[in-house]
């Protein structure tokens, strides 16, 4: 049987995606699938436009005899459009509910998402993004399925030799970076903030040895960091807007990203020791493990329903 893997971003691109797609990759060849990788970063030198035909080509010609399409859903293309182009910070769980005026190009997307469900297997990476398109996309409910990110062992541990909070990620609207710094500053507490992006081996390096880390994302689906956290043995501070707040709060601080005297508290809470060390403890339990295998198997049994 060949499975073609279609993805944005493939090593030696950097960041989550590109992991995740060899990661699968090597899983399905580890038992005998023909696995062909069609990946549009590839195609950067071309110009705007020709690139998406070249790539549809090339993923039309690699598909040829495969089998039907399972698409991994981690996040809503929409919702982060709409958000960094009106600065409008609905969370992700209000978007489809409150009144939003939609530009050309986002209603285009928003019919080309429901078209792509209603032609395809969708895979959710949480069932919180699952339960909040199943009414404004019509997910049918006997074709959608939830297949949670890898989770990796325990990382090495060692002994926090820092006061530093770990906030990386894309400087957008929606990571809600400019306000979270300001309540950083007003609450006064003794730890450092650090921001911006940086190479994700260096990010693992920091997290061995950072106090803790922050995602205060006006929405997050499946934060990564927050998983990447957990194995470092790191507390964290999450948005309460996630797919990841009610099944990892005994870990962190959940927060209101849109309220500065609540991030104002979780940062306060954070920095207690004692606190701190009751998180700590928590998640010295933490004894979960997925690994691309399971990943793989889960979207087997999707095909082979």
């Amino acid at each position: 049987m060949k499975i073609v893997i279609a993805t944005g971003l493939y090593p030696p691109d950097v960041g989550g995606p590109a992991l995740y797609a060899k990661g699968v990759h090597d899983a399905l060849e580890e038992r005998g699938y023909e696995t062909p990788v069609v990946w549009f970063s590839a195609l950067r030198k071309y110009p705007s436009g020709i690139r998406h035909v070249i790539f549809f080509f090339k993923l039309l010609s690699a598909t040829q005899g495969a089998i039907p399409v399972v698409i991994r859903v981690g996040g809503d293309f929409v919702w982060e459009s709409y958000i960094e182009r009106t600065k409008d910070l609905v969370p992700l769980t209000m978007f489809y509910t409150s009144p939003t005026h939609l530009n050309l190009k986002e209603q285009f997307a928003r019919r080309l998402v429901g078209w792509t469900l209603r032609h395809s297997f969708p895979a959710f990476n949480t069932g919180w993004l699952l339960d909040i398109w199943r009414e404004p996309y019509k997910i049918d409910k006997k074709r959608a399925r939830v297949v949670s990110n890898v989770i990796p062992a325990r990382a090495a541990q060692t002994e926090t030799h820092n006061r530093s909070v770990l906030m990386y990620g894309r400087q957008i609207a929606l990571k809600n970076t400019d306000a979270f710094r300001k309540a950083f500053q007003q609450a006064s507490v003794d730890l450092e903030l650090e921001r911006g992006i940086i190479p994700f081996a260096e990010l693992m390096e920091q997290m061995r040895t950072c106090y803790a880390v922050a995602v205060p994302s006006i929405s997050e689906v499946a934060p990564n960091t927050i998983i990447e956290a957990i194995t470092h043995g790191k507390p964290f501070l999450l948005s309460k807007y996630s797919g990841f707040a009610e099944k990892y709060k005994d870990f962190g601080i959940i927060i209101d990203p849109l309220d500065e005297a609540d991030m104002q508290r979780g940062i306060r809470e954070i920095a207690d020791p004692d606190v701190y060390k009751r998180l700590c403890e928590r998640i010295e339990t933490f004894k979960e493990v997925r690994t691309y295998k399971d990943v793989a198997d889960e979207f087997l049994d999707i095909i082979q329903v």
